[in-house]
């Protein structure tokens, strides 16, 4: 890879958010479904499994995402990438609140 686009190593520090965030969807994933299993079984598996796999997805995302803007920054031509990963981010991280809600109302 070439030299940083920028000396302040914004998009790598970026980068390594993502990694970060990640990780700690993946690690609450699965101690959510350490704590929580007892009371309501396979939905917490489910939802863990779901958790795991958003992980798993953002961090592929997240390095295919720093090599394009890596390029497109270093070449000064190109399109940055969309907002994909943020907006699918937000959605699962919304639909978790709804689904703690949900089991909250219901008793469980």
């Amino acid at each position: 890879m070439t030299a940083p686009f920028d000396p302040g190593l914004q998009p790598e520090r970026s980068a390594l958010s993502w990694q970060r965030t990640a990780m700690a969807i993946g690690v609450g994933s699965l101690v959510y479904a350490r704590v929580i299993s007892p009371v309501i079984g396979l939905w917490a598996i489910l939802a863990a499994a779901a958790g795991l796999g958003l992980s798993i997805w953002m961090m592929v995302k997240s390095h295919q995402r720093y090599g394009h803007h890596h390029r497109v920054l270093t070449s000064r031509s190109g399109q940055l990438a969309d907002g994909l990963l943020i907006a699918v981010v937000a959605g699962c991280v919304f639909a978790a609140g709804v689904f703690a809600l949900v089991m909250l109302l219901v008793g469980l």
